[in-house]
């Protein structure tokens, strides 16, 4: 057996040679998987350690796995290991990514590898909460030691993935793409599942950097390589309607997701709300609301897709300018000012929660607080390079400021380039009413004009339909037609208007 094994190794050194690097290292991972307790541990050394550091990220966590299993197994074997182990620690120290935290190799007297994963994994579980990321940060780290340990590639995976949700959630770029080249060696030996997961990770941060055709080419892999039930064809759909949004083609998915929804709990609903409004049917989007606004403050914060549930609901509310539950949705955001709505590194991104809390901060009146909240967006979404959400917070400030002002142009400007840049139809529309706005007055009628003063001064649509001698129903169709002429979304907006002119 050791002979082979031998042979194997001196085939390595020949492509090592010869400059097959990504051969010779495909040799040695052969080598160190067909060692037991029993082999020589001078071979195990000599495979792990005979790729010097490459250069390419890549190979060179290919040779950090490598150099990781040959040290838990050399490790495993007690005294007589011990001596070619030190070799192995520094080959597992030099290929070690600095972007990424340091494993803790542990060996422990009579632990259960098995037993004490599965613990993990139920306290990952419940430990969903966005506040409790550095609990879960802690029991990740914790999985890929007892992997590295137990030589259990599949535990280091998922330690690996629930380290990458957090880093995701935290605005931790740097440190998610070192913790994912290391994950993709793994799901090259693990199989379809995991290369389909790694597939999504690279689609969701091709989100962020607004590549819309390169996400729905890496959802479409992913699910091709994951199968028919893998988690990859269930989330195609949630990537391509991400993609059609920030695009403008909602329509074209609308149907699928009006499915899709069926199969899920109730407050998944949220969802569809968003699509009707990115579809423009304003009057659909606001039945649904209706019927779920109740429900919303229901879904549990243990729920991976608490943030995204919440702020696609606050996302329609400010839509509609429903001002009551925009209050209670704000409340309930605050907490996770800092934080990105993104359940899974696998899952589709969008964007800043602070993005969301400076719409309905707008919409509740309170402009200093939605300056404050979007700025801290803006510094968000560039320390990430999410430029569809920084396309969106420039935008958002540009309607803040007053109509005919400097940093008005500038910041709806800056969108406006980002937004041709990026293909972002919708937005393209939103920037050139909000640019016309400002380079013109709007044209209203008197009767307008004077609706519009009635609302600045707080008057409900009864007060005002009695003061004018009108209908209700007469002064709430010209309010809409106010809202429409000046896109604006809300009362309180059109208020804030009036006073500043």
């Amino acid at each position: 057996m050791e002979d082979d094994l031998q042979e194997q190794l001196d085939r390595a050194r020949e492509q090592y040679a010869a400059g097959a690097v990504a051969e010779a290292v495909r040799s040695c991972v052969a080598v160190v998987e067909s060692c037991t307790k029993s082999t020589d541990p001078s071979l195990v050394a000599a495979a792990a350690t005979l790729v010097r550091r490459p250069v390419d990220p890549l190979l060179r966590a290919r040779v950090h796995a490598l150099a990781s299993e040959a040290l838990a197994l050399l490790t495993s074997v007690g005294p007589a290991g011990q001596g070619e182990a030190a070799r192995v620690v520094a080959q597992v120290e030099a290929t070690r990514d600095v972007f990424r935290a340091k494993d803790l190799v542990e060996v422990e007297a009579g632990f259960d590898a098995e037993l004490e994963f599965i613990e993990i994994q139920a306290r990952v579980a419940a430990l969903q909460d966005p506040l409790r990321a550095a609990d879960r940060l802690a029991l990740a780290r914790r999985a890929v030691t007892l992997g590295l340990t137990a030589s259990d590639r599949e535990m280091q995976a998922w330690g690996r993935l629930w380290s990458m949700d957090v880093h995701a959630a935290n605005g931790q770029r740097v440190e998610l793409l070192g913790e994912l080249a290391a994950l993709t060696v793994l799901a090259e030996r693990l199989g379809p599942a995991w290369q389909s997961r790694v597939l999504l990770v690279r689609a969701s941060q091709a989100l962020l950097d607004g590549r819309f055709n390169d996400v729905v080419r890496l959802a479409e892999d992913a699910a091709r390589v994951g199968g028919e039930h893998s988690d990859a064809a269930f989330l195609r759909l949630p990537f391509t309607f991400e993609a059609a949004r920030h695009q403008g083609a909602v329509k074209e998915v609308l149907e699928g997701v009006q499915e899709q929804v069926e199969h899920l709990p109730y407050v998944a609903r949220t969802w569809l709300c968003v699509a009707l409004k990115s579809a423009g049917l304003r009057a659909e989007a606001a039945d649904e609301w209706h019927g779920l606004a109740a429900h919303v403050a229901a879904v549990p914060v243990e729920a991976p897709e608490f943030l995204m549930a919440i702020t696609d609901a606050a996302d329609v509310c400010a839509w509609l300018g429903d001002e009551a539950n925009a209050a209670k949705l704000y409340a309930a955001l605050l907490p996770y000012e800092h934080q990105h709505v993104v359940p899974h590194a696998h899952a589709p991104y969008q964007g800043p929660v602070a993005l969301v809390l400076g719409r309905l901060a707008r919409v509740l009146g309170d402009l200093t607080a939605a300056e404050q909240h979007l700025r801290a967006a803006l510094a968000m979404a560039e320390e990430i390079h999410a430029l569809p959400s920084k396309a969106y917070v420039l935008a958002e400030l540009a309607a803040v400021e007053p109509t005919r002002s400097r940093a008005r142009r500038e910041h709806a400007h800056g969108a406006l380039e980002l937004a041709r840049r990026l293909g972002m139809a919708p937005l393209l529309d939103q920037l050139d009413a909000l640019l016309g706005a400002s380079e013109q007055d709007p044209v209203l009628t008197p009767r307008e004009a004077e609706v519009t003063a009635l609302v600045a001064q707080g008057m409900s649509n009864a007060a005002i339909a009695r003061r004018l001698t009108l209908s209700e129903r007469t002064v709430e169709n010209h309010i809409s037609r106010i809202l429409s002429k000046l896109n604006l979304t809300s009362r309180t907006d059109l208020a804030l208007w009036h006073e500043r002119r």
